[in-house]
């Protein structure tokens, strides 16, 4: 039971522990690549196998997880999919992107994305496509590769470095080139507005990326172009990437960034 101040109102500092603590496995099961055995999941999360099963037996019978019947490994499951759908739905960002995305879709004539800052980093919360193909895996709920992306560079550009470092690691292990790559253009990309590659992540695809920024100039989301790279004029004053950098700006300015 929570308790209430003498003022009858609920103290913001209060809370229920187990709540929390039991949560920091969906935090885990959400940060992961895959499902995950008991004991790695119980160890990821701070807390013994015992205890973690416990908690996972009622988040099974919420729908929050859902566990594999051949390999007993851990998953989300179908409710956390449609918390997660209904979060996205409410973000206002969303709604400014399905507001001006079509619009942005015309004038560049290729498909657009806007992505947000995800515990894994930039993620893509909506896509409207154009009659030209776009790569299948940048779906709804894909979290972008840093380096080799224009959105994942756009983050990169104006998110304190704290945030992303660790994040980076990996991809940057594996390819210290495209890292020395990535950080060798993030200045242009503050000073233009735009990240922009091409054949990066998906050979003969393009990207063109720009930063939606909140009533607080913190950079909030991205809009991103993608389309096939041959005939695509790929300037930083091309046509492409000036739509997606007017539509950033756009719904910039309807979140209330000061102008």
């Amino acid at each position: 039971m929570v308790t209430v101040a003498k003022d009858d109102k609920p103290d913001p500092r209060r809370g229920i522990q187990s709540l929390e603590i039991g949560f920091s496995l969906i935090n885990e099961l959400a940060a992961a690549s895959g499902k995950l055995p008991l004991k790695q999941l119980a160890e990821r999360a701070g807390m013994s196998p015992s205890k973690a099963h416990l908690y996972l037996v009622s988040f099974m019978r919420l729908g929050l997880v859902v566990q594999d019947a051949a390999t007993s490994r851990y998953g989300l499951g179908s409710a956390a999919v449609h918390l997660g759908i209904a979060a996205i739905n409410q973000l206002d960002v969303v709604d400014r992107a399905r507001e001006h995305l079509p619009e942005a879709m015309e004038q560049a004539g290729c498909s657009v994305s806007i992505a947000v800052w995800g515990n894994r980093g930039a993620t893509v919360v909506y896509r409207i496509d154009a009659h030209l193909p776009v790569p299948l895996s940048v779906r709804v709920g894909y979290v972008l590769p840093f380096l080799s992306t224009a959105t994942g560079r756009v983050f990169m550009t104006h998110l304190p470095e704290r945030e992303w470092s660790k994040l980076v690691e990996t991809e940057a292990q594996l390819d210290p080139a495209m890292m020395a790559r990535a950080i060798a253009a993030l200045a242009k990309i503050r000073e233009s507005g735009v990240a922009i590659t091409a054949g990066e992540t998906h050979s003969g695809f393009f990207g063109i990326s720009s930063p939606v920024f909140d009533s607080d100039r913190r950079i909030c989301a991205a809009v991103t172009a993608l389309g096939l790279s041959t005939g695509t004029d790929l300037r930083v004053d091309g046509r492409v990437a000036k739509a997606v950098l007017a539509a950033a700006r756009t719904i910039s300015s309807d979140l209330g960034t000061p102008s």
